[in-house]
């Protein structure tokens, strides 16, 4: 699917006025047999863009967009959900984003709320000029993450891995600054899953084991041996996925959908 740009209802906007999109039916399989997800990627050069999806938002969204106070996490909150709300329409088939509500949990997690979304479940990330979400099954937990390669974090990334972390870092798979941020995106998405967040100790999501899998580095946890991770490099940026060990998902259609990406950012 190429990128394209949202209509709301019968009324068209113009191509100039609204994020760039993409949105891809992914294939998870496993032993409970095979399911849809949905990988959704907006990209914008500038906020006004993003500032041109808020018809979009369900009411009880735009009341809480309303309520924050700083331009930065109010451009964060449109790329999140204008991502993950196309994610859930392709996914239960609603032509009207507004009636798909991104609430939010206890935890901060967000929450999948639609008459026809039933134990569905969103992972959200954003970073620079990109929203990006991942809508799955209850059944089949997952969790997303976007991170730039910083140089400039090296230090302060080096700083949070363990000694064995640090000597899979520096075994030559990848640059220095590309690891560190691939295993700082790892931790970031299997904290997604587990629903805490960054608020445990980073020890506790430790990456035990990393290989190149096709176009993927795939990764397994020390502390969570029933997770894994795949994870890619597009441009500067590193995306990665954690999800179950006993499932299988499309990874090449993940690297595809990023190699659109990388291609719309460089244009």
């Amino acid at each position: 699917m190429d990128f394209h740009v949202a209509k709301r209802g019968i009324e068209e906007m113009s191509e100039n006025s609204l994020p760039r999109l993409l949105v891809h039916e992914l294939q998870v399989s496993g032993a409970l047999g095979c399911h849809r997800a949905y990988l959704s990627v907006c990209l914008a050069r500038s906020a006004s863009a993003y500032l041109a999806t808020i018809p979009f938002l369900h009411p009880n969204e735009r009341v809480f967009y309303e309520a924050l106070q700083y331009e930065q996490r109010r451009t964060s909150y449109l790329k999140g959900r204008y991502a993950a709300k196309h994610a859930v329409a392709a996914y239960v088939r609603e032509e009207q984003l507004e009636r798909v509500w991104i609430d939010q949990g206890i935890l901060r997690q967000p929450l999948v709320v639609h008459p026809h979304a039933q134990n569905l479940q969103v992972s959200i990330t954003h970073c620079d000029e990109l929203g990006a979400a991942l809508v799955f099954p209850e059944a089949l937990p997952m969790g997303l993450d976007v991170e730039r390669i910083n140089p400039v974090r090296q230090a302060a990334l080096a700083a949070q891995m363990t000694a064995p972390e640090l000597e899979l870092i520096r075994s030559g798979l990848a640059a220095e600054e590309v690891m560190l941020t691939l295993f700082w995106s790892a931790k970031e998405a299997l904290s997604k899953v587990l629903k805490t967040g960054l608020a445990i100790p980073f020890a506790f999501l430790e990456i035990a084991k990393l290989e190149r899998k096709g176009t993927a580095i795939f990764g397994t946890y020390a502390h969570f041996p029933q997770y894994v991770v795949a994870c890619w490099v597009f441009g500067e940026h590193v995306c990665t996925v954690a999800y179950s060990r006993r499932a299988e998902l499309s990874l090449e259609r993940v690297r595809d959908v990023l190699s659109q990406v990388e291609y719309a950012m460089d244009k």
